[in-house]
């Protein structure tokens, strides 16, 4: 059931997309640490790597990306349970 999977993994990436963004700001507000790493993100993506991406993109990068690990590593955990 490929379609299905790719449908909840497409789903998973808009959730984790939002909620990326959403920690990002609450994170960066109550922690200097993380806003140093956003910043240091962005200077990295944009001023290194010149890539062609906003501030803002480029900011939440770490955050969506650790998140999309937990998921992938949520999602895997469940079908090895599963197909135990």
């Amino acid at each position: 059931m490929p379609h299905i999977r790719g449908t909840i993994h497409g789903f998973a990436a808009m959730v984790t997309l939002v909620v990326g963004s959403m920690l990002t700001n609450t994170i960066r507000a109550e922690f200097e640490l993380f806003a140093q790493i956003a910043a240091t993100t962005r200077h990295l993506l944009i001023d290194v790597a010149e890539l062609p991406v906003s501030r803002e993109i480029a900011e939440v990068v770490v955050p969506v990306g650790v998140l999309m690990g937990v998921w992938v590593f949520a999602y895997e955990l469940q079908r090895l349970a599963r197909s135990d």
